[in-house]
């Protein structure tokens, strides 16, 4: 009888043993403060130079806190938010509403906070001498209504244009669909590799290639993309005239973004599903103030104040 007894007493001891150590195990996923603690983010793997930047700046800041980040595709970063798998996602695009429905199902509500603002780069082999290009003819060029150099250069013996872009999931390639060339179908000379690495090496080897990468890849003069292919490729000069010169274009730079020169920009956010208050949100804390954006401005992207913290004129759409 005694045996059964404590038999039954250790059986019940390992239950509580066990539940309360599962329950610890769950509690301890999202134990983390504003300022320590341990977390991973999602971030599209256009800012990957922008957040290597940032992390290691707010780690030293706060000596407590380890960020590890996930570069991805936008779609995938979104994908794991709504899984529960992080709490922060750096994105160009807000969730729609049958993803912030899927979250609450979790208990959970989503944020969006504006960071900076981002030009899309658009490169050319440094063989190809046609670096101007009007955004009409861009939006023909994506629909399939220009294919050939010559069409845009008479001169130009390049050929077929070959448009390429990163990660078919990457907010890069959304925003040429939905705000750049908005039609039913694209044009049949458009690819997409793996990542921005992948779109340099690809448009130094083609002479007949046009890139479209986010500028942080190859804002900072002093990175090894910058350094790489300094030599083997070009910036194109965008221009809103039907007829673009050297005088109404310009380049993905943060100034003619603020004066909305430039026409090829997108909004950078920061979604957050962070009910109590943790890493997460001291993280995005750090990204919208002083040193934040201060490395955001360094890193070619546009920040929401200005060096003298004055909020810029935000217009939270594309240009007309």
């Amino acid at each position: 009888m005694k045996r059964i007894i404590f038999s039954s007493l250790i059986f019940i001891l390992f239950l509580t043993v066990f539940y309360t150590c599962k329950k610890e195990v769950k509690d301890e996923k999202w134990d983390d403060t504003i300022n320590s603690g341990f977390i991973r983010i999602a971030c599209d793997e256009n800012f990957k130079d922008l957040m290597d930047a940032e992390i290691a700046v707010f780690e030293a800041h706060n000596p407590k806190a380890f960020v590890i980040p996930i570069y991805t595709s936008e779609t995938e970063a979104i994908r794991l938010m709504l899984i529960d798998s992080v709490r922060f996602a750096l994105t160009t695009r807000d969730l729609t509403a049958k993803e912030r429905a899927e979250l609450e199902k979790k208990y959970l509500r989503a944020k969006k906070h504006l960071i900076a603002f981002d030009g899309l780069a658009l490169i050319t082999n440094k063989s190809n001498e046609d670096s101007i290009l009007s955004l009409s003819n861009l939006k023909k060029i994506l629909s399939g209504e220009i294919t050939e150099w010559a069409q845009i250069n008479q001169k130009s013996s390049a050929g077929t244009i070959r448009v390429i872009f990163g990660n078919k999931e990457s907010g890069v390639l959304r925003y040429a669909v939905e705000s750049i060339s908005p039609v039913d179908s694209l044009s049949s000379n458009i690819y997409s590799l793996n990542d921005n690495n992948a779109v340099l090496e690809k448009v130094s080897q083609m002479p007949n290639a046009l890139g479209v990468i986010g500028v942080n890849a190859l804002s900072d003069e002093n990175s090894s993309n910058a350094i790489k292919y300094k030599n083997k490729i070009r910036l194109v000069r965008i221009s809103k005239e039907e007829t673009a010169t050297v005088k109404n274009s310009y380049l993905p730079y943060a100034g003619d973004i603020r004066q909305e020169k430039y026409p090829l920009w997108r909004s950078v956010y920061v979604i957050l599903s962070d009910p109590k208050n943790g890493l997460s949100s001291g993280l995005s804390i750090f990204l919208a103030n002083e040193v934040g954006q201060k490395l955001i401005l360094k890193s070619g992207l546009l920040p929401i104040t200005d060096s003298q913290n004055i909020q810029v004129n935000i217009i939270d759409e594309y240009p007309k």
